[in-house]
């Protein structure tokens, strides 16, 4: 390899050698990538200096050598990674200052690994330590206490799914909404074994962003699948009014819509949606509501 190259590049990242030293810009950020000589620790500095330590991780310079050759790598937990992967593992790991890799990996929510005893053996410990209880990673992230449940709880039988997420990250508009995906992904398609319901790769979903006036759309069954038609018009007929809608919107975001940003997702990157792409849609929106710091996470997808 040359002293300087790009082994991968994208619309978000860019990841090759510098000047002979290994980097990731993420979106015009860029990070230094070393290691440990001895210990197996992949650091990553950011452009103040700060420094992220992910143990048990990579030599970054072996990583691109392997990249750059068309091949993956595979962590000690048994993920196997194409450039993309590393590129989004770095990116949730960055400013956490230690993390290990295994909880690093976290990004990749119920992706199929290759059978490995050690993370099981961590998850062992952890249990250990804390009474033998497992607690799941995203515990202080998601909501579980808000009125607005109480409401949503009144209505059993809407074909969308909900997840109320806190904004504790530091993260902006579209990496903040795709880390409040990954929690609620966490808490939805993940069992209390931690194990996946449904197996899903954040690192493949893209979004827009859209205005209020399109999340609250008319509902049109003719269409392409919406908020509103999604909430009014599942497959299995008709059940709940606009009174109703109104009514779940109005807990949702008791300060009104001026302070909410929205992303619009792809939904080809969880089996979740898989029944949706049969027939009916499938539907994913995260909605930041500044006035609350937190997200509401809007999932649909439905079969006849």
């Amino acid at each position: 390899m040359s002293l300087n190259e790009t082994v991968y590049e994208d619309k978000r990242y860019t990841l090759g050698k510098k000047d002979g030293l290994p980097y990731l810009t993420v979106d015009g950020e860029t990070y230094k990538l070393t290691c440990h000589p001895y210990e197996p620790c992949l650091y990553i500095t950011d452009e103040n200096g700060s420094m992220t330590a992910v143990h048990n991780a990579f030599d970054p310079l072996s990583v691109l050598w392997v990249f750059k050759s068309g091949k993956t790598i595979t962590s000690i937990t048994g993920f196997e990674y194409d450039a993309l992967d590393f590129c989004r593992m770095v990116e949730y790991a960055a400013d956490m200052v230690n993390i290990g890799i295994d909880d690093a990996e976290r990004v990749f929510g119920g992706r199929a690994k290759k059978k490995n005893t050690e993370s099981e053996k961590k998850k062992e410990k952890e249990k250990a330590a804390d009474g033998g209880v497992y607690v799941r990673p995203e515990a202080d992230k998601i909501i579980e206490d808000d009125p607005a449940l109480d409401v949503i709880n009144e209505y059993p039988d809407v074909a969308v799914d909900y997840c109320l997420v806190r904004n504790v990250d530091e993260f902006k508009r579209y990496n903040a909404h795709w880390f409040a995906l990954l929690w609620a992904c966490r808490r939805l398609f993940v069992d209390d074994e931690d194990e996946a319901i449904w197996h899903f790769d954040l690192g493949k979903a893209d979004a827009v962003q859209i205005s209020v006036g399109e999340l609250f759309a008319p509902a049109d069954k003719s269409g392409e699948l919406n908020y509103r038609s999604a909430f009014l018009h599942p497959p299995y007929g008709d059940v709940y009014g606009e009174a109703d809608f109104d009514r779940v919107n109005s807990s949702l975001f008791p300060n009104g819509t001026d302070s909410l940003e929205i992303f619009k997702w792809t939904t080809d990157w969880s089996e979740y949606f898989d029944e949706g792409h049969e027939w009916w849609g499938a539907l994913c929106l995260t909605v930041y509501d500044a006035s609350l710091k937190r997200f509401v996470v809007i999932l649909a997808s439905a079969t006849d």
